[in-house]
């Protein structure tokens, strides 16, 4: 049997992978949620078949992993492999067994991967817009319309879109959306000019991101992610704003963008040139990731995307879905054909897999 302690010094996370990217707030929040237990010498931590609901780390002490073959590799606390999970997927593929008195650390995968889609998926394209191309326009509509973000819906949902959209009148100076709150609503710009700007922990007043203007849209990342809002976004000028609400947004513009696809169909679309990509992290995507993939971390997406070829076809992935659907609405929005994988990686097996 194995004891559990509550009381997590944050710390503890700070090198653990992919814990490590969080910010410090983040860290500290995950430690308050996870869970820190003891085991004695020789027994299981898990074993090779059961249902996996959380990520599990050595912190002190020796553990012997055992896979199905009989292959045995011992994961020391405070090592280098200790940073890593010792075993990651809905069912666990080994066994942990532990060969000294252990500590270890139980995470919710659930909680970190909304935490990690919630930073990484903050990022915009910084442009410099003319004032004078961003007022009033008298065909709002038509300039909304020539967004990318509308070529691929149907003509219906368009309408029902346009027929739900509130119009929001707002000053110079108005706060649209706030660093941190839920996402209740995506917004279109009909006039004026807003700001986008994200906090950080070196930057605390916060980073100039972005100038948005007519035709252009925001707000799409908290409600597919289902986290909360990763910037703030401020009116520049007095402006109106279209607004869609959450629900709405998710019936009508974010899955007829979204292609879900299975293991099966995806591999039959890399059959036909299709390309696998990562958008987990650099370190994630070391520690396990499918043959042949390409590794785009999301937060650095926008910025490659002129660099991807049209004429192929993209399978986006990360762990459970999560940042690959809001990585393929992203795609989906500049034209590209892309595919997210249902479930990620935890519904793949590992025999598909590599390190």
């Amino acid at each position: 049997m194995s004891t559990e302690n509550q009381t997590i010094d944050p710390s503890i996370l700070s090198d653990l992978v992919p814990i490590k990217a969080l910010t410090p707030d983040h860290c500290q929040e995950l430690a308050h949620k996870s869970t820190l237990c003891d085991v004695g010498e020789g027994k299981y931590l898990f074993k090779c078949g059961e249902a996996s609901d959380r990520i599990i780390y050595v912190i002190e002490g020796d553990v012997e992993l055992t896979t199905q073959q009989g292959i045995r590799r011992k994961v020391t606390g405070g090592s280098k492999m200790s940073k890593l999970p010792l075993d990651q997927g809905s069912v666990h593929q080994v066994s942990a067994r532990a060969r000294t008195d252990v500590k270890y650390l139980k995470v919710d995968p659930n909680l970190l991967d909304i935490m990690l889609t919630w930073e990484q998926s903050g990022g915009y394209e910084v442009q410099d817009l003319d004032s004078s191309e961003s007022t009033e326009d008298d065909d709002w509509m038509a300039r909304i319309l020539q967004a990318k973000v509308f070529h691929r819906i149907p003509p219906a949902n368009i309408q029902s879109i346009f027929m739900k959209m509130e119009a929001q009148h707002f000053q110079k100076g108005d706060p649209v959306i706030k660093q941190g709150d839920d996402g209740g609503h995506f917004y279109l710009i009909r006039e004026g000019i807003c700001e986008v700007i994200r906090k950080t922990r070196k930057n605390p007043e916060g980073v100039k991101l972005a100038r948005l203007g007519v035709g252009d849209n925001f707000g799409e990342e908290a409600l597919i992610s289902g986290g909360k809002r990763n910037a703030s976004v401020v009116m520049l000028t007095n402006g109106v704003l279209m607004s869609l609400s959450k629900s709405d947004f998710l019936e009508l513009m974010n899955e007829p963008l979204l292609n879900w696809v299975t293991f099966a169909e995806a591999q039959s679309i890399e059959e036909n040139a299709g390309v696998w990509v990562d958008v987990r992290l650099p370190t994630e995507y070391q520690t396990r990731h499918l043959r042949d993939s390409i590794n785009i971390p999301l937060p650095i997406l926008r910025s490659k995307v002129e660099k991807l070829d049209k004429d192929r076809k993209y399978i986006i992935y990360c762990d459970t879905g999560r940042r690959s659907s809001t990585a393929t609405y992203l795609l989906s929005q500049n034209g590209f054909s892309a595919y997210v994988l249902k479930g990620g990686l935890q519904n793949v097996d590992s025999t598909f897999l590599e390190s």
